[in-house]
């Protein structure tokens, strides 16, 4: 009997397809072993995605030498807490910087978690050779491929700079896509006017990392934004609560950075609620929070974990639980769109943040007065969520005391979100949240303001919820 003939009687057919069956689940399993891992619960983005929009947050591998699995574990574990879809790992050049990723990419692949991870070559510090790049990057990524976000169907890859390299990202993304057998979509941050990233054939999608400060002394706003908004290229929006860096020229962490951005005046909040109020089709496709864990500029969101760069006498005792907390509430608004109002479920929260000390401080250090300190504004920011009130007659005011001021009761509206600001003086500072001018619904004393010490344009943040 011919061959065909036997495979073709229905006695045989079951068999051939059990056969077919097994062999196609070992190859499946053979690609996933070689890759280092299970993949995990997707989140992808772009056309091929089943997300529109995706909330992710720069993270400073720089910072995780001492970093052991459970410190990667609590990490991943707080960021989707956050409600974040991905970290981007900025990479260095230290071999211990490629194992953490290793390690992270590993980790992720086999939990159970949401989030993603993608690389963000740093170029001021990586060497601009691409069979270097390629190596690095195929290496990280195949040890837990099911960990990489993708975006329309390519492992996204990122840069902090490298726009020098011209040509050679061509090399490096057909390098990456021939070692990993699969598509590249190349989002990089390069420090030149958008219409010349924009016209780069191999850039797939533009982040401007600079739009997350402005750039002067002014508040917020999308002027820089507009060109990437307008492109038909997919835009990555920085957002973050503030910066602040203060290294000399001397000692072991001489590295001349000593400068501030704007961010007094509801920085983080107004960045968001710029976006909300754009329509779908020209808003940004990802928003990237600078920074998760950045403590050396001072823009971290998340408690401080694994090491600090020399920074800790600008953010020992400088809580920034109030930045992740916002953080958590705008991404699933902008992102998930839900409603910016307050439902009747959710509890009466204040944020507060503010710098402890006068933009005009005598420093007392061996660094400079920070480069555009003049730009700072005196002020304590809140950010008040308040439910619908069952009465309508019911009235809302804050009351602040700050040293030797006693401001004047501000009126709030419930059923929606409040921001506003009140200028400080040195001295402690204490609010309360009254409802009706007699009941205290929320209410919080605070860190004090002082005048002296070194110079410190970092930020405190607080956290007050409603308890009854």
């Amino acid at each position: 009997m011919k061959t065909s003939n036997i495979i073709a009687h229905p006695l045989f057919r079951p068999l051939v397809a059990l056969g077919v069956f097994l062999l196609t689940m070992h190859a499946l399993k053979t690609t996933w072993f070689n890759r280092g891992s299970k993949p995990n619960k997707e989140v992808e983005g772009g056309e091929d995605g089943d997300r529109p929009r995706l909330v992710v947050a720069h993270f400073m591998l720089g910072n995780t030498y001492p970093y052991t699995e459970e410190d990667w574990l609590g990490t991943f574990d707080l960021a989707q807490k956050t409600s974040l879809d991905a970290l981007v790992l900025n990479l260095g050049p230290e071999e211990w910087q490629f194992a953490q990723a290793q390690t992270a990419y590993r980790l992720l692949s086999s939990s159970n978690y949401r989030l993603k991870l993608f690389l963000s070559l740093d170029m001021n510090v990586l060497p601009h050779d691409p069979s270097s790049l390629v190596e690095m990057v195929t290496n990280i990524v195949t040890a837990g491929q099911g960990s990489q976000l993708r975006w329309g169907g390519g492992i996204v890859l990122s840069t902090f700079g490298g726009h020098t390299m011209e040509e050679g990202w061509k090399d490096v993304i057909h390098g990456v896509k021939k070692e990993l057998r699969e598509e590249v979509f190349f989002w990089p941050s390069f420090f030149i006017p958008p219409h010349e990233i924009l016209a780069k054939e191999y850039v797939d999608g533009a982040f401007y990392w600079n739009g997350a400060w402005p750039m002067g002394n002014h508040t917020t706003n999308l002027n820089e934004d507009q060109a990437f908004l307008d492109s038909d290229k997919p835009y990555m929006a920085a957002v973050s609560p503030l910066f602040f860096t203060h290294y000399g020229t001397e000692g072991q962490w001489a590295w001349n950075k000593n400068w501030i951005y704007r961010s007094d005046d509801l920085l983080l909040p107004t960045r968001f609620l710029n976006f909300l109020s754009l329509p779908p089709s020209q808003s940004p496709s990802i928003v990237q929070i600078i920074s998760w864990n950045d403590f050396g500029e001072s823009h971290s969101i998340a408690p401080v974990r694994g090491a600090q760069p020399g920074s800790e006498a600008w953010t020992d005792d400088m809580d920034h639980e109030g930045f992740r907390w916002m953080v958590r509430y705008f991404a699933q608004r902008w992102r998930d769109g839900r409603t910016a109002q307050v439902s009747e479920e959710e509890k009466a929260t204040a944020i507060v943040w503010y710098r402890t000390q006068p933009k005009d401080a005598k420093g007392e250090d061996s660094v400079d007065r920070p480069k555009n300190a003049d730009w700072s504004q005196d002020l304590i920011n809140f950010f008040i969520l308040l439910p619908p009130s069952p009465h309508k007659r019911d009235t809302y005011t804050l009351h602040v005391e700050n040293g030797s001021e006693s401001h004047r009761p501000i009126k709030l509206k419930a059923g929606q979100l409040n921001l506003l600001t009140v200028p400080f003086v040195v001295g402690s500072v204490s609010f309360e949240v009254r409802r009706n001018e007699a009941d205290v619904i929320l209410s919080g004393v605070k860190k004090e303001i002082t005048n002296g010490g070194t110079w410190n344009y970092n930020m405190w943040s607080g956290v007050f919820t409603e308890t009854q």
